[in-house]
């Protein structure tokens, strides 16, 4: 039952993280220097080196590397890969990654969870353009109505990340990078219409302003959708708009600044159970989702010491309109100052950080007015070894929490490069994470749902083993994993109707095998993944968690103006709570059919055509929801 499970009661990358900079082989990637060396600030375009599948920068935190460096397997997906499947929906990019899941209650815009290795949904930690975006009313990020139009590269690193990211990366890390960081002269505007009522239009532009740069993306969507409780009834419709700023590459007195703002809003249509019988009713029920991000970075060079200083700041304020209405506003604040010094073989890192998130609800039964909030300092290092064929890493870090006990995690890790380009990689670490703040001090009548204060936070040892090799144009990795969970957060159901979360006292244990593959030559490209994951609690199979994904994609650009794309994204059976009965129901396998188009009109305009679900599968993902049908969208994008 899980964390998935209070949701519905309620409402209805680093192994040791690769803080080393590129070298000077990224030269051609980066403007002029700042401060007292190439090696102490490099200016990189993140878009630039967002089209190089081998370059990491999760978090932006410092620096970049290679992923063959990394001790812990990792997942890119660029600009360029983005743009050729055509999907609309971050969530359904990441589809393509291994050991990556996702659950969504009807159309896009609804409730979206991702789970990574078989680990809950708020078990994974999102950054986008760097800041923590989960909602700190929750501690889980849903990805409903995050759309794809604004993104350039999608980096994953899976495993326990917990040693310098703290709390939520027990499963990974998930890094969106979107526009708001580009700096070289761009202007783009873009339009898509198509089954459902759907319409989408997005406006971009990077202006210079000297070394220094100033971007803006602003995307509107509107969609009719679909009736979600598949009972022919009305449409549950959908829309958003968003716009992002970024402010980059300002250089005063040898120092780096740069400023990125995000505000966005999503209006979801959907039905709920409102007689309580574990069945979804045709109802008009809303939520609004309102989202502000603001993030600064002052980079600097003291010597032989590299430094980032950042600021992050994010509200989520969610607005249900139902049959019990619910206001929540959560905010999270921090602050982290990273140095790092590096010679040719080795690097370390040190980081502080502090983290405040408070959140308020409206109707508040239990303490009127009351803000509840939870504080963590933490202090971490990293070391890292590289040279020639041997990576090794370390990393520690420990938090000073406000509300729980202090909670020290780590993480070592190695590699070693073999004559035959091949790799061997292994990590072993451990990851932590809070209890949310609703879950703590939560308290909803109307579900008679009760929050608990003397939760403990969740811990997880894990250990990850992998292989990748290169020959030529052929490139394939595999990992095998095995993680224990412990203090597993769970929503508990009382005889008399009521409920509440508790910690478990039996151990959760995940493992499986993840595959990733691609071929180059000439003008194609094949892509595939797959993953095989086991998870269990007490022995018994955790609902949601699929037995096999896998995804492949053929990309060929047939003349320099028509490129043609398909893929097959593929969810095996999985077990879910069925609320009718409230047991445990198996839902059937499907495999999702795309394809796309594109003919370029001109050197700045393109036309494109695209289809999602073209096999008309009927599925669900999570019992009770209707899927989508078959769709066709028509777009014409200009770039300057």
């Amino acid at each position: 039952m899980k964390r998935m499970m209070l949701s519905a009661s309620v409402l209805a990358l680093m192994a040791g993280p690769a803080w080393s900079q590129v070298q000077a082989d990224l030269g051609d990637f980066c403007g002029p220097p700042i401060g007292s060396g190439d090696e102490i600030l490099a200016v990189c375009d993140l878009q630039n080196l967002g089209e190089l599948d081998e370059v990491v920068a999760v978090g932006d935190r410092l620096g970049y590397t290679y992923t063959n460096d990394l001790t812990v397997p990792s997942s890119i997906l660029t600009e360029a890969e983005i743009a050729a499947r055509g999907q609309q929906y971050v969530s359904e990019l990441l589809r393509s990654l291994p050991g990556i899941a996702v659950s969504t209650s009807g159309p896009g815009n609804g409730l979206t969870q991702i789970r990574v290795r078989g680990a809950e949904a708020n078990q994974v930690l999102v950054l986008i353009d760097g800041v923590e975006v989960a909602n700190p009313s929750t501690g889980e990020f849903d990805l409903s109505g995050l759309r794809a139009q604004d993104v350039v590269k999608i980096e994953v690193l899976r495993g326990e990340q917990s040693a310098l990211y703290g709390s939520d990366a027990v499963a990974g890390v998930i890094s969106i990078v979107t526009r708001a960081g580009e700096t070289s002269e761009r202007w783009r505007a873009s339009v898509e219409g198509g089954s459902r009522g759907t319409l989408e239009g997005q406006v971009s532009a990077v202006v210079p302003l000297g070394l220094a740069a100033l971007s803006l993306n602003g995307n509107a969507f509107t969609t009719d959708g679909y009736d979600i409780s598949g009972l022919d009834g009305e449409r549950d419709g959908a829309g958003s708009r968003s716009l992002n700023l970024g402010l980059n590459r300002i250089e005063i007195g040898g120092a780096r600044l740069d400023f990125k703002y995000g505000a966005g809003r999503l209006e979801t249509g959907f039905d709920e159970d409102s007689d309580f019988d574990g069945r979804l009713d045709d109802t008009l029920s809303e939520t609004t989702v309102e989202t502000q991000t603001a993030r600064g970075d002052l980079r600097f060079g003291t010597g032989a010491v590299d430094h980032k200083v950042s600021v992050g700041y994010l509200q989520t304020d969610t607005d249900t309109r139902a049959g019990f209405s619910t206001r929540s506003v959560g905010e999270r604040v921090n602050g982290s100052w990273v140095a790092g010094v590096s010679t040719d073989a080795h690097s370390l890192t040190v980081l502080g950080e502090y983290e405040r998130e408070t959140y308020r609800i409206d109707p508040n039964f239990t303490e009127p007015g009351a803000e509840p909030d939870n504080a963590v300092g933490a202090l971490a290092a990293d070391y890292r070894y590289d040279a020639d064929a041997l990576t090794l890493s370390a990393s520690a870090r420990h938090d000073v929490n406000d509300l729980f006990e202090d909670a020290t995690t780590w993480r070592l890790g190695a590699g070693y490069r073999l004559p035959w380009d091949g790799r061997l990689r292994a990590s072993v670490g451990t990851g932590v994470k809070n209890p949310s703040l609703i879950e703590l001090f939560g308290f909803f009548p109307g579900s008679n749902f009760t929050g608990n204060r003397d939760l403990e936070p969740e811990r997880s040892t894990g250990l990850s083993v992998g292989y990748e090799q290169s020959l030529g144009a052929f490139e394939a990795s595999v990992d095998v994993f095995v993680s224990e969970l412990e203090n597993e957060i769970t929503t508990r159901f009382n005889p008399d109707f009521t409920s509440t979360v508790v910690n478990l006292g039996t151990d959760s244990t995940r493992s499986g095998v993840e595959l990733e593959a691609s071929y180059t030559m000439n003008a194609f490209r094949i892509a595939g993944a797959a993953s095989f994951t086991d998870s269990e609690q007490d022995g018994a199979e955790e609902i949601r968690r699929p037995d096999v994904t896998a995804s492949a994609s053929v990309t060929w650009d047939a003349t320099d103006a028509i490129q043609l794309a398909a893929y097959l994204d593929h969810t095996g059976e999985q077990r879910d709570t069925d609320f009718a009965t409230f047991t445990d129901v198996t839902l059937d396998s499907f495999t999702l059919l795309g394809a796309r188009g594109a003919y370029a009109l001109s050197e700045a305009v393109t036309l494109s055509l695209r289809g999602e679900n073209l096999l008309d599968e009927e599925y669900q993902e999570i019992v009770g929801f209707a899927s989508p049908g078959r769709a066709v969208f028509l777009g014409l994008a200009a770039d300057f």
